[in-house]
């Protein structure tokens, strides 16, 4: 229980520490891409030779799930993001992603695999959706859309597309660091020829390597490739073994307060009162929303099928 308790911190760390990582690529010289490049290299080539083992589960999956994977946490969910904190600060982004995320997986489950929601579920979600709006409402301007409002529609876009990755990689069934790796390597794939092309931005193919900002890019590197993509993946999953993924998805609800704490001396973004009520709003209906008070309500504890028993 204790190395269960310690992966989690550790998993909720990475996490913030994912969001302010964005951050930090948003106010410097460096593109979208470049932090791109920092999240995908290391788990590509770390992760390769098990998905080169895997090749024979990986063929058999179907393609709209590994799209679902790649789109959901890959090379286009990472753009998105990485534009979405230019406009708003830490605390708004690290809410709008983890926060809501069981807002969207909980309408794709029920959309597409018809599954029952209980009463506080309805009531946790509701408080979500009740949050969302309380970000949304101050910032917007008629049919204009601030600055700030471009931000939010994207971060909720953000969280869609990593609602799309959960279900697609749950009904994948492949394992946590087998799916990592394949998304690592397609998406590395992606960002090479989009960069090679002149599709996508960079600092670092126009800079020569004196200028590059190798202490910015060891940073990003840490968090982004090293801790994102290869620790969270295992500290996560063993979290979840060891104490439940009701408990695990309970101490993940807080990760938008620890990723707004940290912003305060990374960044100097103190957030206003709005800003706090809207986050303690969402990470409560977040945190109502599983099945932590409800540990007998069956309905939460709805699967999709395996890609081997997919309904046709």
């Amino acid at each position: 229980m204790t190395l269960g308790y310690l992966a989690i911190f550790t998993t909720l760390f990475i996490w913030s520490g994912f969001f302010l990582s964005l951050k930090g690529g948003a106010i410097s010289a460096l593109q979208p891409a470049d932090i791109a490049l920092t999240r995908f290299l290391i788990p590509a080539l770390v992760l390769a030779p098990l998905v080169l083992r895997a090749k024979n589960q990986i063929i058999q999956v179907p393609k709209r799930y590994l799209a679902g994977m790649f789109i959901g946490s890959g090379l286009p969910y990472l753009l998105m993001a990485g534009t979405a904190m230019h406009y708003v600060p830490v605390a708004h982004g690290s809410t709008l992603v983890p926060g809501t995320l069981p807002l969207f997986v909980t309408g794709i489950a029920v959309l597409f695999y018809q599954q029952p929601l209980s009463r506080h579920r309805i009531f946790g979600l509701s408080l979500v959706v009740v949050g969302i709006g309380l970000f949304l409402a101050p910032h917007l301007n008629g049919l204009h859309l601030g600055q700030e409002t471009k931000g939010h529609l994207l971060f909720l876009l953000c969280s869609l597309m990593w609602a799309s990755f959960t279900i697609s990689a749950r009904v994948a069934n492949l394992n946590a660091l087998v799916s990592s790796g394949c998304v690592a390597l397609l998406s590395l794939i992606a960002l090479g020829l989009a960069m090679y092309s002149g599709v996508l931005p960079s600092y670092l193919a126009q800079a020569p390597l004196a200028e590059w900002p190798w202490r910015e890019l060891l940073g990003h590197t840490l968090i982004q490739g090293i801790g994102a993509g290869l620790i969270a993946s295992v500290t996560y999953l063993y979290a979840v073994r060891t104490l439940g993924a009701e408990r695990s998805a309970a101490f993940g609800s807080a990760t938008p307060v620890l990723a707004t704490l940290l912003a305060i001396p990374a960044f100097g973004e103190y957030p206003d009162s709005i800003t706090w009520l809207a986050l303690i709003v969402v990470s409560s209906g977040s945190l109502i929303a599983s099945n932590i008070f409800m540990r007998h309500d069956t309905s939460l504890d709805y699967q999709p099928p395996a890609h081997g028993v997919e309904k046709r």
